[in-house]
C-alpha cells in the first residue's frame, strides 16, 4: 500500500501544470462529439429507412440532443484553457552551444589547411632571412649560401600556390566569423532570449530548426525552421571586435608566438628569445 501511495505522489508531481484544464477540455469536448456522433447516425439511419417506409420511433434523437450540463462543462472548460499562461523552452542555448562547438571544429580544419598552404611562405621567410644576413655580411660567403640554398631548394611562388594560400587565409577568417556568431549567441542570454522569442512565436523548437548560417553582410546569423521559406535574424552587430584588437590578440596567442613571423623562429636559441619575447 505504501509503494503505491509513493507512485501516486510521484505521478502528481511529474504531470504538466496543464494537464487538469486540457484533460477536463478533452473529457467535456469527447462527451459532446459522443452526442454530435450519435445524432448524426440518427439522421443517416432515419433517412434511410424513411426511403423504404420505415418509420423512427419518438425517442430516436433524444440521446443526440445537448443539454445545459454538456453545455457549460465544454464552455467551462475551454474558459479555463483560455485562461491558463502555457509556454515552453525552445532551449536556443543547447543548440547554439552545438553549432558553435561544430564551427570550432570546423576552425580547425580550416587552420589545418591554411598551415599546410603557408609551407611554400615557410621558403619565403627562410630566403628573406638569408637575404638579410648577406645584405649586412662583409663579404660575399653569405650571398654564395644563398644561392646555393636557391638552387637546391624551390623557393619561387607558383600562380596556383599564392592562390591556395589566399583561399586558405580566406577560409579561416570566414570559418572563424561563423564560430565566433554562434558563440556569441550561446554565451549571451539577451540573445538566447531573442532566439527563444523567436522560435516561440512560430511554436517550434530549435530542435526542429531546417538550417542556421551566419552572414557578414547583413551582421546576423539567420535561422529557418521550415526549410527556407522564412528566416529570423539576430544581429550581432554589437559582438565585432577591430582589426586592431584582434592583431594584438593574436600576438599573444601560441599559433602566432611558435611561428616563424614570431621573431624567434630563425634566432640561434629560439626557447631563449621565446622566454625573453613572451615570458616562456
Amino acid at each position: 500500500m505504501r509503494l503505491k501511495k509513493l507512485l501516486v505522489v510521484c505521478l502528481l508531481v511529474t504531470a504538466p501544470a496543464h494537464a487538469n484544464e486540457i484533460d477536463n477540455l478533452v473529457n467535456a469536448s469527447q462527451d459532446i462529439r459522443n452526442t454530435f456522433k450519435y445524432g448524426i447516425q440518427a439522421i443517416a439511419g432515419s433517412e434511410s429507412y424513411a426511403a423504404q417506409g420505415l418509420i423512427a420511433p419518438d425517442g430516436t434523437v433524444t440521446k443526440g440532443l445537448l443539454d445545459k450540463v454538456k453545455q457549460d462543462a465544454y464552455n467551462a472548460a475551454v474558459l479555463a484553457v483560455q485562461n491558463q499562461n502555457y509556454t515552453y523552452d525552445p532551449n536556443s542555448q543547447q543548440y547554439f552551444e552545438d553549432q558553435a562547438s561544430t564551427a570550432m571544429d570546423v576552425v580547425s580544419e580550416t587552420i589545418d589547411a591554411y598551415v599546410d598552404a603557408a609551407q611554400v611562405l615557410i621558403e619565403v621567410a627562410t630566403v628573406n632571412e638569408m637575404a638579410v644576413d648577406a645584405s649586412g655580411a662583409e663579404d660575399d660567403r653569405q650571398a654564395m649560401a644563398l644561392q646555393e640554398y636557391i638552387a637546391a631548394n624551390d623557393v619561387t611562388l607558383e600562380d596556383q600556390e599564392v592562390e591556395q594560400y589566399n583561399d586558405a587565409l580566406v577560409a579561416v577568417h570566414e570559418a572563424t566569423q561563423v564560430a565566433a556568431a554562434y558563440m556569441a549567441v550561446a554565451n549571451d542570454e539577451s540573445l538566447q532570449d531573442l532566439a527563444d522569442e523567436m522560435a516561440f512565436d512560430l511554436r517550434v523548437t530549435y530542435q526542429e530548426a531546417a538550417s542556421v548560417f551566419f552572414d557578414a553582410a547583413t551582421q546576423s546569423v539567420w535561422i529557418s525552421f521550415d526549410g527556407g521559406e522564412t528566416i529570423q535574424g539576430l544581429n550581432l552587430s554589437n559582438y565585432y571586435a577591430s582589426v586592431e584588437e584582434i592583431l594584438v590578440e593574436g600576438e599573444q596567442m601560441p599559433f602566432f608566438q611558435s611561428s616563424q613571423e614570431s621573431g624567434c623562429w630563425f634566432a640561434a636559441d629560439p626557447e631563449a628569445c621565446y622566454e625573453d619575447l613572451y615570458g616562456g
